[in-house]
């Protein structure tokens, strides 16, 4: 038997996807998987779309002038991840080296279906709150009362009331 290198647990966070495992995971997209984008395709005109997939892959592909574009991240279920540009079909020819893209890989057909299903994409909900528009909880004040011996026991009392808005978050209020 040949002397094997046995890979470190060290490395397995620094090891990459390959375009094989991503074409397999979009391939399921098309069978029908679940996934949410981040935001409509139409708010997109030149810019990315991000998915998470039912599955744990997370996927960021690129949309071009209203076009499906190439696939530029992605992040496989275990934290491994892909790119744009990291793999190529021979590094050894150097600058002549073609860059393997997953949506590439797809058959013209799939790439279509894909698209057709990224322009019907479901989004992540929106939040409850504007993003500038804070939702204040309340203040703790600790309530410090002396036991046996030197031991100290500590209690929060929480008061103050939900306030919604910027200018009353940082606002102290009475009991």
């Amino acid at each position: 038997m040949p002397w094997q290198w046995l890979a470190s647990p060290a490395l397995h966070p620094l090891s990459r996807c390959c375009a094989a495992e991503i074409q397999q995971a979009l391939r399921a997209l098309l069978a029908g998987e679940a996934f949410l984008a981040d935001r409509p395709w139409s708010e997109i005109w030149w810019g990315r779309m991000r998915l998470d997939l039912a599955s744990g892959w997370q996927l960021e592909i690129a949309i071009e002038r209203d076009q499906l574009g190439a696939l530029h991240w992605a992040q496989a279920p275990d934290g491994r991840d892909w790119v744009y540009g990291c793999q190529r079909d021979d590094w050894t020819l150097g600058p002549d080296s073609r860059i393997v893209e997953p949506v590439a890989l797809l058959e013209p057909e799939q790439r279509l279906q894909l698209e057709r299903l990224l322009r019907q994409a479901i989004c992540w909900p929106a939040p409850l709150f504007p993003p500038d528009q804070a939702v204040f909880c309340g203040l703790v004040e600790p309530e410090v009362r002396r036991g046996k011996g030197r031991q100290w026991r500590q209690r929060a009392r929480a008061h103050g009331r939900w306030h919604h808005g910027a200018a009353d978050s940082n606002r102290q209020q009475k009991p």
